[in-house]
C-alpha cells in the first residue's frame, strides 16, 4: 500500500476507505502518522474508532525509542481534537517509558521525539525541558565522537523542526537550542541557517505587518507568508488580505483564493477583524484589479455603515462600467445610508454624474 493512498480517499470524502488505506500501511509508525492525519481531518463521528486503532498499534510496537514515539505522536494527535486530558496521561506513559530506557544515546533519542511532540501540542516549555535533557544526556556520553555528532545533529535537527511550528517568541529559545548544537559540533553552515531563522522570526516580531509589507515589496512572497504566521490574529488577517491582493496582481490566483478563502473564515466565523478604515483600504485596492466579488465580501464585513455604504456604492458603479447593470442594481439596494444609495441610483440612471473614477 502506497503511503499517500489514505489521503487520495481522504480527499474522495472516503473516509472509511482512507482509515482501510492507512491500516495496510506496512511500517507501523507510519500506519498511526497516517490514522493521526485522518483524525485530524474528521469530524468526532470517527474518532473513537481512529483511536482504538491507534491504541493498537502503539501498545504492539516493542522498540523502546519507537514506543516513546508513538505515544508521543498519539498523545499530540489527542490534543489536537482538544482531548487534553487523555493527550496528557499518554504523553505522562511516554515519558515514564523513556525514563526507563538504559542506554543513553537512546534515551536522549527518546526524550527528543517526546519533545519534538509536546512542541507541537504547546506545551513549549516541557519540550524545551527535554529537549535540553537530550543535549545534557549525548554531551556527557562517553560513546566515540563521531557517534555523539551523529546523534547531536539529528536532535538539532528535530529542534529546528520544531522551532518552525511555533508562531511566537518562544521559537527562539528552541532556535538558540540547535544553533548552539550545530556550533559546539563545527557545522557552521547548518548553525548560520538557524541564526537567519532566528533573526527573521525576530525581525517580524519586532515590526509586524510592516515587516510583511516590506517582503512583498521586493516581491518576496514565501517570507510573507512564512512571516504572517508570528503575527497578532489581527494583524495577520490585514497581512492575508494583502498577501491576497499581491497574489491576485501577480496572477497567482489559486493560491490568493486558498488564502482568500482563510482569512474570510476568520473576519466572518471568529471575529477577527481589522479596523474598517483598513478594511475600506483593501476593498479599493481589490476594485483597481477588477476583483469585485472579493471587495464586496470586504465591504460587507465593516461595521460602520457609512463608510461601508461608500464602499458599496463604489462597488456597484464599477460593475455598472463592465455592462453588469442588474448586479449594480441590487448592490445599490443593499446599501444603508439612503444619501449615498439615491447618489448612486442617479448616477447609475445617467442622472447625475458623481465624478467617480
Amino acid at each position: 500500500m502506497v503511503v499517500s493512498d489514505f489521503k487520495e480517499r481522504l480527499k474522495k470524502g472516503d473516509i472509511e476507505g482512507a482509515i482501510e488505506a492507512a491500516l495496510n500501511i506496512e511500517d507501523s509508525f507510519f500506519r498511526l502518522e497516517a490514522l493521526a492525519f485522518i483524525l485530524r481531518s474528521v469530524d468526532e463521528t470517527y474518532h473513537d474508532l481512529i483511536l482504538s486503532k491507534m491504541f493498537e498499534i502503539a501498545d504492539s510496537i516493542v522498540n523502546k525509542v519507537t514506543k516513546v514515539k508513538a505515544l508521543a505522536l498519539l498523545a499530540s494527535a489527542l490534543y489536537a481534537i482538544g482531548k487534553e486530558r487523555m493527550g496528557e496521561h499518554t504523553f505522562r506513559k511516554a515519558i515514564s517509558l523513556a525514563d526507563d530506557i538504559g542506554y543513553p544515546l537512546w534515551q536522549a533519542e527518546a526524550y527528543g521525539y517526546l519533545a519534538y511532540y509536546l512542541a507541537l501540542s504547546d506545551l513549549l516549555e516541557d519540550s524545551l525541558y527535554y529537549f535540553t535533557q537530550a543535549v545534557e544526556i549525548i554531551q556527557s556520553s562517553k560513546e566515540p565522537y563521531s557517534r555523539v555528532v551523529s546523534f547531536l545533529s539529528s536532535l538539532a535537527k528535530l529542534i529546528v523542526q520544531a522551532a518552525d511550528e511555533i508562531t511566537n517568541e518562544k521559537a527562539l529559545g528552541f532556535y538558540d537550542l540547535a544553533e548552539d548544537i550545530y556550533r559546539s559540533i563545527k557545522l557552521k553552515i547548518q548553525a548560520n541557517g538557524v541564526k537567519s531563522k532566528k533573526k527573521f522570526v525576530e525581525n517580524v516580531l519586532k515590526r509586524g505587518s510592516v515587516a510583511i509589507m516590506g517582503f512583498l515589496e521586493v516581491g518576496d512572497i514565501d517570507k510573507a507568508i512564512i512571516g504572517m504566521r508570528y503575527l497578532s490574529p489581527k494583524e495577520r488577517v490585514a497581512a492575508m488580505l494583502e498577501v491576497a491582493y499581491w497574489l491576485f496582481l501577480h496572477e497567482r490566483e489559486d493560491l490568493a483564493k486558498v488564502i482568500l478563502a482563510d482569512v474570510f473564515d476568520m473576519m466572518l466565523i471568529g471575529k477577527i477583524k481589522p479596523s474598517d478604515l483598513e478594511l475600506v483600504g483593501i476593498a479599493h485596492k481589490f476594485m483597481k484589479i477588477g476583483r469585485l466579488d472579493e471587495a464586496l465580501t470586504i465591504a460587507g464585513i465593516i461595521e460602520d455603515k457609512e463608510r461601508a455604504s461608500e464602499v458599496l456604492g463604489n462597488i456597484a458603479l464599477t460593475y455598472a462600467r463592465f455592462g453588469k447593470m442588474e448586479r449594480a442594481l441590487s448592490i445599490t439596494e443593499g446599501i444603508q445610508n439612503e444619501i449615498v444609495k439615491n447618489k448612486v441610483l442617479k448616477a447609475l440612471k445617467g442622472e447625475e454624474n458623481v465624478g467617480h473614477e
